[in-house]
């Protein structure tokens, strides 16, 4: 009685599996570095029944920015 190995399955079945994986890895790491953070911090949020008012400041230089709603 010889001892045999399990079957590892078809090699080229493998290494295309391998290249999905790494193309899918690849892209999740791309999209995370193109969306980036948004730097911004919320200073004044007010909602009101006709409209709203925010204002950010940007965390790099230090700049505001006024939103309103109406």
């Amino acid at each position: 009685m010889q001892f045999q190995f399990p079957s590892l399955g078809n090699p080229m079945r493998q290494t295309r599996d391998l290249i999905h994986f790494l193309l899918l890895t690849a892209a999740m790491v791309a999209g995370f570095i193109v969306s980036g953070c948004d730097n911004k911090e919320t200073v004044l949020d007010v909602d009101t029944p006709d409209g709203g008012v925010e204002v950010n400041r940007d965390i790099d230089d230090g700049s505001l920015s006024v939103d309103v709603q109406d």
